[in-house]
């Protein structure tokens, strides 16, 4: 992940990182990581960072985002920002079955259901630990730049490109 799992504020971090490779596959650049790690450079490329001090919910996005939130009960709160963003790329848990994530499905450019696990990066507090997700992990991408750099890693799973409105029918 790229960003805190818990929501202290405390200087230690629980974190996992997205590992680079999915940068190199995306070859994607974005403006804006809202959910940075604090205490460690991750392999995002974006040109501005927020940590958890700069609270990156309640700050403005712009350009091409790049979210890999806390996962938790904020999770929704992030996705919903990024939704009405409308323009970057976010790495959740694959909750099918949760409001926002059936929510972010309807307004997403593309969707990637990973096959596996992602295998992330340990961050500092659990640099002894598994670094395998617990859960079945997806991407969804906001804006056709980010769904064609999405379609770069089709090869990881079962990517779509949900249907508009228009072609929606019986």
């Amino acid at each position: 992940m790229s960003g805190n799992i818990g929501t202290s504020k405390s200087k230690k971090s629980v974190e996992w990182y997205t590992p680079s490779w999915v940068f190199e596959r995306l070859a994607l650049n974005f403006d804006l990581d809202p959910a940075s790690p604090h205490d460690m450079d991750t392999a995002v490329p974006a040109v501005s960072k927020y940590t958890i001090f700069d609270d990156g919910l309640s700050r403005s996005w712009s350009g091409c985002v790049w979210l890999n939130p806390p996962y938790g009960k904020t999770t929704p709160i992030w996705m919903s920002k990024m939704v009405e963003h409308n323009n970057g790329i976010a790495l959740v848990f694959s909750r099918i079955d949760a409001k926002w994530f059936q929510n972010a499905l309807v307004a997403a450019s593309a969707v990637l259901f990973v096959s596996g696990r992602i295998q992330f990066v340990p961050g500092i507090e659990n640099i002894t630990k598994k670094s395998r997700c617990g859960a079945g992990s997806a991407f969804f991408a906001f804006g056709d730049e980010c769904a064609n750099a999405l379609s770069n890693l089709r090869d990881r799973g079962f990517f779509i490109m949900p249907l508009n409105d228009a072609s929606r029918g019986c």
